[in-house]
């Protein structure tokens, strides 16, 4: 069955414009009885509107929309709703969905889109004690921009819980984030977030913390880091005048700590990445290292106490394990993360040392089953002594397979079999080489199959032909795994 999620940007994009915000039922229908009571006040609602996101993030987008002035643009929700009126509030109830947090750990999706909340409000709060910190005078509006820059991230969470996970055990792999995003959604999350913001009228400093022209693209971040390269010294000042425009910009940490919260809510306090980003906060603020990390571990703490929304273990609570930081966890304290297909394979071959051509090809149809999911069929072929055998086969009835002549003359796996080599082939390309496969082969090749051939030597006297038959189509990732799995049992690959 093919997979029906929206791919690409614009596909994305019109999947999300358009759907309700989940808010707790609780709140909106403490917030409907509120509207319709006479006595009650703007004022009396703030605490009923600030304790759920979107609905403060749905407020804060309409006073935007209806405000023409934007050098003053609205950046709080408690000033938006007073924009508003609860008459406005009133009209915004349509585009909400209620759902009831009794049952969120029966419903993975609301339990993810709570705990990605949770993750949002301890980055608010982390950028919000930097800017205190720094002295800035804009910790209220970088709380708010710092938490309403997920919003499209909860709306993922939400609505596409199986595309989201997928994501995430792809950067808990070791691929980088911006790299499973375009493999998985065919775009990255910011670039969607900027256009949904767009599409929503939220305050423009929400969209400009993503945007380079307002934040310091890699090379920067790199510049920046290096100032604060000592940890025990004050970092040093930059004479470049944009990364001093940069860092007077308070959207930086806005930037940072949603990177540091993120991080550190998926793979731990003692991510080796986490250090990267408190030196470029440390040359911002110019503050030793260690400052840096305890506002940071502070204000995890200060969130755990006043946004616990039971979605996840707090990133305070982590605080508390005594090996955090010494490499002392064991498998209970800390989760395995599942290798790679391909990265299992890599440990394998290096655990079993010499192993004969067989072995090899084992190892390697059984990562072809995960690694390349497209293909259909699959055979490996031993080539030895001028004679061509299978060795093993997925797919195929075994009997066809038994009754093909695969010596027989062949220029094709000639070829394949003199030297390493590997070839995508369809359509009338597949055609015009079936007469140079070995005789009868072409009776398990039909008129929409798409074949990958590749060989390796894997002995000193022995090579691997490998045949990937489909009836749909191969994609370019399916093609580079091959490669990839073939250059591991290669033999001259230790």
């Amino acid at each position: 069955m093919k997979d029906k999620s929206p791919s690409g940007l614009n596909e994305w994009l019109h999947f999300l414009k358009n759907k309700k915000f989940p808010v707790k039922a609780v709140n909106l229908s403490r917030l409907k009885t509120q509207i319709k009571r006479t006595e009650d006040t703007l004022d009396g609602m703030q605490a009923n509107i600030a304790s759920d996101p979107l609905l403060a993030f749905a407020i804060l987008n309409e006073a935007n929309r209806i405000i023409p002035n934007k050098n003053s643009e609205i950046k709080t929700p408690f000033h938006a709703a007073a924009m508003v009126g609860m008459n406005g509030i009133a009209k915004l109830f349509p585009r909400f969905a209620p759902y009831d947090i009794k049952t969120t750990q029966k419903i993975p999706h609301v339990a993810a889109f709570l705990s990605e909340i949770q993750t949002s409000y301890e980055a608010a709060t982390i950028a919000r004690h930097w800017a205190i910190e720094k002295l800035t005078s804009h910790e209220d509006d970088i709380f708010w921009i710092t938490l309403f820059r997920d919003a499209a991230r909860w709306l993922l969470w939400f609505y596409a819980y199986p595309t989201m996970m997928s994501i995430r055990q792809k950067i808990k792999q070791g691929e980088k984030a911006s790299q499973a995003e375009l493999s998985t959604l065919g775009c990255r999350i910011d670039e969607l977030t900027v256009h949904l913001c767009s599409h929503w009228g939220t305050p423009q400093k929400v969209i400009e913390s993503f945007l380079t022209k307002h934040i310091p693209n890699a090379k920067e971040m790199q510049a920046l880091a290096h100032l604060a390269h000592h940890p025990d010294e004050l970092p040093g000042f930059t004479e470049d005048k944009r990364l001093t425009i940069l860092i007077n910009n308070p959207l930086i940490f806005s930037y940072c700590a949603n990177k540091v919260a993120h991080e550190a809510s998926l793979m731990r306090w003692d991510s080796k990445n986490l250090p990267f980003f408190y030196r470029v906060v440390a040359t911002v603020m110019h503050r030793r290292l260690g400052e840096v990390i305890h506002t940071a571990h502070l204000a995890s703490t200060e969130a755990a106490t006043l946004y616990n929304n039971g979605g996840k273990i707090s990133l305070a609570q982590q605080l508390l394990d005594p090996n955090l930081f010494t490499g002392k966890n064991t498998p209970n304290q800390k989760t395995k993360v599942a290798l790679s297909p391909i990265s299992a394979l890599k440990k394998a071959l290096s655990q079993k040392g010499d192993i004969d051509t067989k072995q090899k090809a084992n190892l390697a149809l059984k990562t072809i089953k995960q690694a390349i999911p497209n293909a259909q069929h699959s055979i490996i072929f031993k080539h030895s002594n001028n004679k061509v055998s299978p060795m093993f086969q997925s797919g195929y009835n075994i009997e066809i397979i038994k009754a093909i002549l695969w010596s027989s003359q062949s220029s094709v796996f000639e070829k394949l079999s003199k030297k390493r080599s590997a070839s995508h082939l369809s359509g009338q390309k597949l055609d015009n080489l079936l007469k140079d496969l070995p005789h009868t082969a072409d009776q398990i090749i039909d008129t929409n199959s798409h074949l990958i051939l590749a060989s390796t030597q894997t002995s000193k006297n022995e090579m691997a032909i490998f045949w990937l038959e489909t009836r749909t189509e191969f994609n370019e990732k399916d093609y580079k795994n091959l490669k990839q799995i073939v250059s591991l049992i290669s033999h001259s690959t230790p």
